[in-house]
């Protein structure tokens, strides 16, 4: 079951809730834990991993460091 995260309005609380995909409650329904109503849900960044060893600072040599795409730094066009 998805997790998502929400703050309170009223208390800035985070917090974070299990919900079906296809749970049919709007998500400005979901109470803070205090109890409060004025919620909202905060969208966060997701981790992708692409196997193992291919973590952060351990990127294989053949890729040129400080790219981004081809024109970031190592496919010669310039």
């Amino acid at each position: 079951m998805p997790r998502y995260d929400y703050r309170c309005r009223e208390c800035d609380a985070s917090f974070e809730v299990r919900r079906g995909i296809h749970d049919d409650a709007p998500a400005s329904s979901v109470p803070c834990p205090a109890g409060h109503t004025e919620t909202s849900r905060v969208f966060s960044a997701v981790a992708v991993a692409r196997g193992a060893g291919t973590g952060a600072g351990s990127m294989p040599a053949s890729v040129p460091a400080g790219g981004g795409g081809c024109c970031g730094g190592g496919c010669g066009c310039h």
